[in-house]
C-alpha cells in the first residue's frame, strides 16, 4: 500500500463555479489536474445553507447535494487542490490521507 489523500468537495445541483454548473467545472479541473479517479455522487437527502434537500416525492427537489471525490496520491491531490482552489469560494471542501492498494494504476499515469 502507498500513502495516498481523499479530495472531497460538497455541492448541490444548482452549484455554479464561473458560470457553469459546479460538478461539471471541478470534473474538467480534476481532469485537468491529471487526477487518477474522480467519482460524483448524488445525496437522496442532505441539509445545508440552503435548509432540507430532499429527493422525497413530496419535496421534488431539483437542488439535491452532490459530493465529487477524488482519490490519488497526495502530490497530485495536493497539487489539484491549490489549482482549484480560486475555484471554490463557495464550496465546502475535506481532504483526509487514505491508504491506496491499487498501485498499478496511480503509477501507469505518472
Amino acid at each position: 500500500m502507498i500513502e495516498g489523500s481523499c479530495l472531497r468537495i460538497y455541492l448541490t445541483e444548482s452549484s455554479k463555479i464561473d458560470g457553469k454548473p459546479a460538478m461539471e467545472a471541478i470534473l474538467i479541473l480534476c481532469r485537468e489536474a491529471g487526477l487518477a479517479g474522480v467519482s460524483v455522487i448524488r445525496g437522496i437527502e442532505g441539509v445545508g445553507e440552503g435548509g432540507i434537500h430532499s429527493a422525497s416525492f413530496l419535496a421534488l427537489s431539483n437542488d439535491l447535494p452532490l459530493l465529487v471525490e477524488a482519490i490519488d496520491t497526495t502530490a497530485r491531490i495536493e497539487q489539484a487542490l491549490e489549482m482549484m482552489r480560486p475555484h471554490l469560494a463557495h464550496c465546502l471542501v475535506a481532504y483526509w490521507p487514505v491508504s491506496l492498494m491499487r498501485t498499478e494504476y496511480l503509477h501507469r499515469h505518472d
